[in-house]
């Protein structure tokens, strides 16, 4: 096994231009990411360009060696490890290739920070509006990978509306460009062949697609079959977005830009209970905000301490807060809109308390308060851990109240301390379980609350995940959540593109009904 592995390391480092690692100091680092799990690579590459992302990915297929795409490794359900050849796009493909005022559009390698983005084109009054929590840390390949939202996906959508051209490299190394609703320019007959497949097999499951299609307002689990056929014609971007590296690899993206808001009015309403705040979540959509995000108490106290304008904000009883924003041309217009839902609230017998945010540096601090936290709980190394299993749970909106009171009453009766907050406009609840996970105790409260939660999900016509993609935390649940013919359906999808299954194994598909909770790197 040694030889082998020597043998590997050699080959690689002979095909890329950029670094091979596979030192196991190197190796311990990417074992693990922003997860539970913790698995052993093969080797690290951090590819220059295409081309040697395009040999490693041949290597691997003649090899049968698995290759797993990796940005910042900010996914929460293991999708960037693996027992393989891990790609770190973070390295060397990390560039804004250009920026067109034309087609108002950027080009990015995949490994580009998404935070950065912004910071460059803010000068040009543009911005890229996909907002999730780890904008600073995940990179656009990552983005694609889960189809990332946000807290203003309530308005822009996810990752799959805001993308216009994907670069691809094929399991079989081929290079390939896929467009919005058009043609693909595939190099090789192999490559066109796969992607003629794929819209054969869609097409001859419109009546099952249909039937199945969640009813949220955006999902990352499973492949999104449901917008993959448009006109006629395959949509390979709104495929691939979400498929977590298991169809393709990602070397770069073509990105649409917006102009950045003229104005913001943004408004922090406080709540007694659950039931009242996604009440009052389904009235502030009629107001057409660009944003409703939900904290609750136990995340809010996290945030003690901050500043003074933060201690100001969550001082007070409440149960849940919700930060409701808009934005737009006219400040006034905004204020008008915002003052008009509060009225509307109070009218219901909702609010426990309204504060209309006055200055930037107001809206600033109550946006970096539902940040932070997030942040700060994913760092805490105690026994109690936070656990990141049915944190990324979606129900139709009218089904919130449902939800929130199935989340409560599963995780009491486990006695499982636990926060919610996230976005709640798009009835995309982000739960987070505290858990000592190094104990048998620990570890068969997570998986019966796990297993309840996922079912009241499906009760309730939602997705297992919104934003955060399947991982190894949602795979083994799939087939049970959408059933064997609609499994079925995406197992054909990825045997179309990655026939040996080289491509991110374990993810999206893999074994069912077995257990979520193996290389656990808390016990």
């Amino acid at each position: 096994m040694i030889s082998r592995f020597v043998s590997i390391e050699n080959e690689l480092q002979s095909l890329v231009k950029g670094d091979a690692w596979f030192d196991e100091a190197t190796r311990e680092t990417y074992s693990t990411a922003t997860c539970m799990y913790k698995i052993m690579p093969v080797g690290v590459i951090a590819p220059k360009d295409t081309e040697d992302v395009q040999n490693v990915v041949r290597f691997c297929r003649e090899n049968r060696i698995a290759v797993i795409p990796r940005g910042g490794g900010t996914g929460l359900a293991g999708q960037s490890i693996g027992f393989g050849i891990v790609l770190d796009f973070t390295k060397y493909m990390n560039h804004v290739v250009s920026i067109s005022d034309e087609t108002n559009s950027t080009t990015v390698q995949a490994g580009c920070i998404l935070s950065d983005i912004n910071v460059l084109l803010q000068p040009l009054g543009k911005y890229y509006p996909i907002d999730p929590q780890s904008a600073k840390l995940c990179t656009i390949g990552g983005n694609i990978a889960t189809n990332a939202a946000g807290a203003h996906g309530l308005h822009f959508g996810a990752t799959k509306d805001q993308i216009t051209k994907l670069s691809l490299v094929l399991s079989n190394g081929d290079a390939a460009e896929v467009f919005r609703r058009e043609s693909s320019n595939i190099l090789t007959k192999e490559g066109a062949e796969t992607f003629s497949t794929a819209k054969n097999i869609l097409q001859s499951h419109q009546a099952l697609i249909e039937r199945k299609k969640p009813r949220v307002t955006k999902t990352s689990s499973g492949y999104n079959v449901y917008e993959a056929l448009s006109n006629g014609n395959l949509d390979a971007v709104r495929l691939l977005c979400g498929s977590e590296g298991t169809l393709a690899v990602v070397t770069e993206a073509e990105l649409r830009l917006h102009p950045i808001p003229a104005t913001h009015v943004t408004a922090v309403a406080y709540f007694p209970t659950y039931e009242a705040t996604a009440e009052a979540t389904q009235i502030a959509l009629e107001f057409s905000p660009a944003a409703i995000e939900l904290l609750d108490k136990s995340y809010t106290d996290v945030g003690k301490g901050m500043s003074e304008t933060i201690d100001r904000f969550i001082a007070g009883s409440f149960q849940t807060m919700l930060l409701i924003e808009f934005e737009g041309e006219s400040k006034e217009q905004l204020a008008f809109s915002a003052e008009a839902l509060h009225a509307v609230l109070q009218k219901h017998g909702l609010l426990s308390r309204w504060i209309l945010l006055e200055t930037d540096y107001d809206r600033k601090e109550a946006w970096r308060l539902r940040e932070e936290v997030s942040t700060e709980l994913n760092m805490r190394l105690s026994a109690l851990r936070k656990i990141s299993t049915i944190e990324d749970g979606i129900v139709p909106v009218q089904n919130l109240p449902a939800y929130m009171k199935g989340l409560k009453r599963i995780l009491d009766a486990h006695g499982i301390p636990f926060t919610l907050y996230g976005h709640a406009g798009s009835g995309n609840i982000h739960c987070s379980m505290f858990v000592e996970i190094g104990t048998n105790e620990g570890r068969t409260k997570l998986e019966a609350a796990t297993r309840e939660v996922f079912g009241l999900i499906s009760q309730l016509d939602g997705s297992l995940t919104g934003e955060h993609g399947d991982g190894f935390v949602r795979t083994p649940f799939l087939k049970r959540t959408f059933g064997d013919e609609m499994y079925g359906l995406f197992e054909e999808i990825k045997t179309c593109f990655d026939p040996d299954n080289i491509l991110n194994p374990q993810k999206i598909i893999g074994k069912q009904d077995g257990a979520f909770l193996h290389d656990i790197k808390y016990t």
